[in-house]
């Protein structure tokens, strides 16, 4: 079996940091921070704002998609792909990668921006979807996710809070928390994510029977076949679910060609593909929620998978600013820095987190430059 390889979550050019981090340099500096493409939700490929207006929300009583079957394992075999996707049952599953050296990057990230800004920062990390997988077959040659994530708190400053998105992803496996044929989490799977979020910092969060629910897509077909190239995977079947916030508020974002753009809702109605979560990925977006306290203010810094976990934040924040670092090299420090964020939030699937190039882009975001 062949595969392509350019579809691994990291940059294609990604290396490892060097192999003695040292603290982070203070020190300032002009940053010229390169995109890192991401072949599914780089926003030059997304359709133009406006484009299927004409699409519904589909009715809500279509059946909600089941989770992945999961066979049994004395019949079925995983294939593997070089770039450690893997077709297992009904789905493509993607694998995770542990780095030692540049986890600690991104653990002395968050922390400098914590010493930058001088507020609480939390760091919020996507498992990949192979944490679902029952197979104790499977479980011995798949690297474990959980023992990654404790192994990534371990080396978190204490001041950091590091929120336990696994065991609360875990308890809820058997449902629908990943896609078959994407690599993001579903959004039901980001709400666990922020429900624990939420808990980690004293807020209640919103039951998703309290939101309004709808089936933005009954067909969806992410970005496995494109990786794969596999014929089986146009068979499997995803819906792109959505949980619309309790409270009205309004979205403006700045896209990586510099067009503004407003919509009236964090989950918007021009795509129906994993984009419709706050538009895809945008150079800066700010969501506005006039019924929150004013004072009640957050800066979302994430990959993709932050975009299914940022809407739910509208429960709680009066002002919410994300940035995507793939689509800026602007100084946030400089842009940001007198706002008094109550909450700064890095929201990344693990491999971004164990990514060196991730950490360079942050920190360039506040004018400090990592070595090559």
């Amino acid at each position: 079996m062949t595969a392509q390889t350019a579809c691994s979550l990291r940059s294609a050019d990604e290396t490892e940091g060097p192999d003695t981090p040292e603290t982070i340099s203070q020190q300032n500096g002009d940053s010229q921070a390169a995109p890192v493409s991401d072949p599914v939700s780089d926003p030059s490929s997304d359709p133009a704002p406006g484009a299927d207006d004409a699409f519904e929300t589909l009715p809500v009583e279509i059946t909600p998609v089941t989770p992945a079957e999961q066979p049994d394992e004395d019949s079925a075999d995983a294939d593997f792909y070089p770039d450690g996707l893997f077709i297992y049952g009904d789905a493509v599953y993607s694998q995770a990668y542990y780095s030692e050296t540049n986890s600690r990057f991104f653990a002395q990230t968050a922390q400098a921006y914590s010493l930058k800004f001088g507020t609480r920062v939390s760091v919020v990390i996507a498992p990949l979807s192979s944490m679902v997988v029952h197979s104790a077959k499977l479980a011995s040659v798949i690297p474990d996710q959980k023992i990654m994530l404790e192994d990534m708190k371990a080396m978190t400053d204490p001041s950091v809070n590091f929120v336990n998105t696994y065991d609360a992803l875990a308890a809820h496996d058997t449902e629908y928390i990943f896609f078959r044929t994407d690599h993001h989490w579903t959004q039901r799977g980001a709400y666990y994510a922020y429900a624990e979020f939420a808990k980690s910092i004293g807020l209640t969060p919103t039951p998703l029977e309290d939101m309004t629910y709808a089936v933005r897509n009954d067909s969806y077909m992410g970005s496995m076949y494109q990786f794969t190239m596999d014929e089986r995977v146009k068979t499997f079947k995803d819906q792109v679910e959505a949980w619309y916030p309790t409270k009205a508020h309004s979205m403006v974002t700045v896209t990586p060609q510099g067009e503004t753009i407003s919509y009236d809702s964090s989950i918007v109605s021009v795509n129906n593909t994993y984009v419709t979560f706050i538009a895809g990925d945008n150079a800066f977006t700010t969501i506005t929620v006039p019924d929150n306290p004013p004072d009640m203010t957050c800066l979302v810094l994430k990959d993709s998978f932050g975009n299914a976990f940022v809407p739910f934040l509208c429960e709680h924040y009066g002002t919410i600013i994300v940035v995507d670092p793939r689509w800026t090299d602007e100084n946030i420090l400089d842009k940001y820095g007198g706002m008094n964020f109550t909450d700064i939030i890095f929201v990344n699937n693990i491999e971004a987190a164990n990514s060196y190039v991730w950490s360079k882009l942050y920190m360039s975001l506040i004018g400090v430059q990592l070595p090559d």
